[in-house]
């Protein structure tokens, strides 16, 4: 991939998922995973991720959301044709540690990382739950991502919560953070983005 500029960066456009797209989020997903997980999964588990896998569950995934766009939302950020990006929400049946919804996944392909595409794909989310009737939003993170943590952080989340928890079999240790007002998540990026641009 060529360097990544301030135009290019400018020219990414945010679009609601739909299922034709299930291929390209899976291989988003596949190399963000392999990328950034390394020392905190086991390395086999990563090696061994598959496109078509996780194709199978997204394709289901944006199945469902085609009925229930008013419960669930799922944005890519697309360069010249290309799905760099993709990031997932969705209001939740009852409030969890007092969040009304939660933001599910926020990935990029490595080269994009680090640019405010995920602050941009983030306040996409949040603006749609927003209007969907959320006030607060949760997000889960493993606790060694300190990368994602620092990320949520300057976003103004909230440390609420670090538990154990087992994935495919896996014993591993997440944290909760959450905007108890998504205006304050609203105005950090927004904050953020008027910053970049002033350097």
């Amino acid at each position: 991939m060529t360097d990544i500029t301030v135009s290019s960066i400018k020219e990414v456009s945010l679009r609601r998922a739909t299922v034709d797209d299930a291929e390209a989020i899976a291989a988003v997903r596949v190399e963000s995973w392999q990328a950034t997980y390394r020392g905190m999964i086991p390395d086999n588990y990563l090696d061994e991720m598959r496109i078509e896998d996780s194709m199978l569950q997204w394709r289901q995934i944006l199945q469902a959301m085609s009925q229930a766009e008013d419960r669930i939302c799922v944005y890519v950020a697309e360069s010249e044709g290309h799905i760099i990006g993709f990031a997932s929400g969705m209001m939740l049946p009852e409030p969890k540690l007092g969040m009304q919804a939660e933001l599910t996944a926020v990935y990029l392909r490595p080269a994009w990382q680090r640019s405010g595409i995920g602050r941009r794909m983030v306040q996409k989310v949040a603006r749609t739950l927003q209007a969907q009737g959320a006030e607060s939003l949760l997000v889960w993170v493993i606790s060694g991502n300190s990368i994602a943590r620092n990320f949520y952080e300057e976003l103004g989340g909230t440390l609420l919560i670090e538990q154990a928890f087992s994935w495919d079999g896996m014993d591993l240790m997440e944290v909760g953070y959450g905007w108890r007002d998504l205006s304050v998540l609203m105005a950090s990026v927004n904050a953020m983005r008027t910053s970049a641009s002033l350097h």
